[in-house]
């Protein structure tokens, strides 16, 4: 794998931390967290302007033709911005099955919309359990007439109110907890028996329980083969969760940038603290950490494009991305002493969404246990 990223990333790495830096300053974030949406649909539009919302699909899709790395490369700047959008759960989880296993008329009807900025989907597969898996599935979609009827709930969906669909994975046959009898339906979120309740999380996004009580679909509605749902889900989940690691070595970039100027600028006994041993090695932990995160998620994003077994990979960079970012935005912090944590000061932002996105898409727990089972059936 070469490391060096080429000249058309490199042009997107510099094109897109200039446009968010304008367009998505830490005073945008903070007015979406008061938000009805969540997210600056104003800023969604431009996002779509730019070509971001088709980049990881197909060109005979309507997309940039991308890979993963490219992805990466994007969601490192948007993750370093903090920038509050549903491209992870509408883009790379729903866009992606969508183009993985959608009929034509279903490409054609859902993708040229979220390329365009036009329709959310929002992303339902977690439930009361912490297993990102069918393991966690409950929720059973049983056939009736000429649909099925959806009945169960789903838990911390990402701007489920701010989205047209719903992409929900339901139990349509199979033994509970069983990977096999899981279908995907595209929902309708104006659909009667559909309840959601806001879910308040540090982070202050925008996540919500969703009841599906008895909600009705159509056949047309069903996405991909019945019963062979996660044989999609699965690859798709790991592009969203390497683009989530993207997101958060970005932020773990910045909030260390941060921490580090504030470290020169702040003098205490006559001297900048950044002179004190203690801080230099909180600075050096930090980025040996997200160097580390930054490599593997990477790495991962190139197995992906190679079309290798990712799994073990994937979950390596979920951890480590993970961990280094809720570390390094207490670090960050912490180094700014006691205004660090004050609601008004920028470090809280990272603060607040370092443990929560390190919960996000299956906890370190989760992935670490993975790990452990591909290591072990070798």
């Amino acid at each position: 794998m070469d490391m060096e990223l080429r000249e058309e990333q490199q042009q997107l790495m510099v094109a897109a931390r200039r446009f968010l830096a304008s367009e998505c300053p830490p005073s945008m974030v903070r007015e979406s967290e008061a938000s009805e949406l969540g997210y600056s649909a104003e800023l969604w539009r431009k996002m779509a302007g730019l070509g971001w919302l088709g980049l990881p699909y197909p060109q005979q899709l309507g997309g940039s033709g991308m890979g993963s790395v490219d992805l990466v490369v994007l969601a490192k700047e948007l993750g370093r911005a903090l920038c509050p959008s549903p491209y992870i759960p509408t883009v790379v989880l729903s866009g992606g099955a969508i183009a993985a296993a959608g009929s034509e008329e279903q490409k054609n009807s859902y993708l040229p919309r979220i390329i365009a900025g036009e329709t959310v989907i929002a992303f339902a597969l977690q439930e009361a359990a912490t297993f990102y898996d069918p393991r966690g599935i409950e929720t059973t979609a049983a056939e009736q007439g000429d649909g099925f009827v959806l009945t169960g709930t789903k838990m911390f969906i990402e701007f489920a109110s701010a989205a047209d669909h719903l992409l929900v994975l339901a139990r349509t046959a199979g033994a509970p907890h069983s990977n096999d009898g899981l279908t995907m339906f595209l929902v309708d979120t104006k659909s009667p028996g559909i309840e959601l309740t806001p879910l308040g999380t540090m982070a202050r996004d925008k996540q919500f329980e969703v009841t599906l009580n008895r909600v009705r679909v159509s056949k047309q509605d069903m996405l991909g083969t019945l019963g062979q749902g996660w044989s999609t889900l699965e690859g798709v989940i790991q592009q969203g969760v390497v683009a989530l690691c993207g997101y958060m070595v970005g932020a773990s970039e910045r909030i260390h940038e941060m921490a580090t100027a504030f470290a020169k600028e702040r003098v205490q006994f006559d001297r900048p603290i950044g002179s004190f041993q203690a801080i230099q090695h909180y600075l050096a932990q930090t980025i040996t950490e997200i160097v580390g995160a930054d490599t593997t998620t990477l790495y991962a994003a190139w197995t992906l494009d190679e079309g290798l077994p990712a799994r073990e990979i994937v979950a390596k960079a979920k951890v480590l991305a993970g961990d280094t970012f809720k570390q390094a935005s207490a670090i960050g912090a912490q180094i700014h002493g006691g205004i660090g944590f004050n609601e008004d000061v920028d470090t809280t932002l990272f603060l607040r969404r370092g443990k929560q996105l390190q919960l996000s898409m299956g906890d370190s727990g989760y992935w670490e246990d993975i790990i452990a089972e591909e290591i072990l059936d070798r």
